[in-house]
């Protein structure tokens, strides 16, 4: 292992990760960010998502995620329309076109993470995670 402090690491396999997604999702039109957000939705289909829950939750600007739902909306994969009790809060959900590619996502994913802890043991995985959490409640602090 080499003197590259944590940060360029860190930075390193996220480009990685995102350059890996987009590549294996561009057949369905899809990008890291619109597939993240995605898997949000189908993970909490029965609950009501406004679009301040998706900014709260990737803890992204109302501008970014405006424009990533934009484009999802003209690709048919969600849907969204003003929320009835609150003008100002639109309601986000996805559509059946998004719900076919469900599967094909999670394959990738799973595959994503399974050469991600190519040798590596569940206890160097439990620990892993840990300290990648640690890192991000210090880092999210500010």
């Amino acid at each position: 292992m080499n003197d590259k402090n944590t940060g360029f690491y860190i930075k390193r396999i996220s480009d990685y990760i995102e350059a890996d997604v987009n590549r294996a999702l561009e057949q369905y039109g899809l990008t890291w960010s619109q597939t993240r957000i995605l898997s949000y939705l189908l993970n909490h289909e029965d609950e009501t998502i406004l679009q301040k829950n998706i900014e709260d939750f990737f803890e992204i600007r109302h501008s970014t995620v405006i424009g990533i739902l934009q484009r999802m909306e003209i690709k048919g994969f969600i849907v969204s329309c003003v929320d009835p009790s609150d003008k100002r809060q639109r309601i986000v959900s996805a559509t059946k076109t998004a719900k076919d590619l469900a599967e094909n996502i999670e394959i990738h994913r799973v595959d994503l993470e399974t050469r991600m802890s190519d040798g590596m043991t569940t206890q160097e995985l439990v620990e892993l995670k840990s300290l990648l959490y640690k890192i991000y409640l210090n880092i999210s602090r500010d």
